[in-house]
């Protein structure tokens, strides 16, 4: 049985929105960047980018 069956369900919740989003977010942002300096801009690296953004000002707190 892992560590993860002893936390509750909230904060398991809190755990991967403090961790892994963050990382998600920057990872969406350097992928969308490498692309970009590879091939130029399209779609594709606006929306990783802008996915990246947006889920930083999430979490931070900010919900523009």
């Amino acid at each position: 049985m892992t560590m993860w069956a002893f936390l509750s369900r909230r904060l398991r919740r809190y755990l991967l929105l403090t961790l892994a989003a963050p990382l998600v977010a920057r990872l969406l942002l350097w992928i969308g960047e490498r692309i970009e300096e590879r091939q130029g801009e399209s779609t594709l690296t606006r929306m990783l980018c802008s996915g990246g953004r947006w889920l930083q000002r999430r979490t931070r707190g900010r919900r523009d």
